[in-house]
């Protein structure tokens, strides 16, 4: 007669919970770890592509809206870090990266992509509050306070928009407490 094997290795059904769910504990871990490198690469490939190669879709014009103009062409051959990172970039320049992002931001078509335009409007509006100190969002201090500090907390967020984002929500606490 045969011996009946168990299936469980002697196991008690706790003990088999408890190892199922550190496995897909393990899982759910290596899925984030791996949409956070995802998010990471494409961010870091957005920044570093230079305009108009940029997959960024801006206007055909280069209007912002009827009474304003923005010269494109002095962008040209700059990457969004170099744009971000500049103070001779405009404030109207500045506006129109963060439109544009505004209009991706509602025709993305995944989560990733999605996540990658909101950051760059967000890091428009931190570079124009960092080299011209002006506020390009009806958003209050407060609430880019909040946006700052979620952004600066993403584990795949780029170290030059953490540095950036630290600054600009530096300058929003100030502005909110002399408000």
């Amino acid at each position: 007669m045969r011996k009946k094997r168990k299936s469980t290795f002697g196991l008690r059904l706790d003990q088999l919970a408890d190892l199922f769910d550190v496995a897909a504990k393990d899982r759910a871990l290596t899925v984030a770890n791996n949409t956070d490198r995802r998010l990471a690469q494409m961010l870091r490939c957005q920044l570093t592509e230079v305009l108009p190669g940029n997959v960024l879709l801006f206007p055909s014009g280069t209007k912002i809206s009827d009474n304003k103009q923005c010269d494109l062409t002095t962008l040209a051959g700059l990457s969004l870090l170099q744009i971000f990172f500049s103070p001779e970039t405009s404030i109207s320049q500045l506006q129109l990266i963060k439109e544009a992002c505004k209009r991706l931001t509602t025709t993305s078509v995944s989560e990733a992509e999605l996540a990658v335009a909101t950051t760059i409007y967000h890091a428009a509006i931190a570079s124009c509050l960092v080299h011209h100190t002006k506020k390009i969002t009806q958003h209050s201090y407060e609430k880019l306070v909040e946006s700052f500090t979620l952004l600066i907390e993403k584990k795949w967020m780029a170290i030059e928009l953490v540095d950036l984002f630290s600054w600009a929500r530096g300058i929003c606490k100030k502005k909110r407490v002399n408000k």
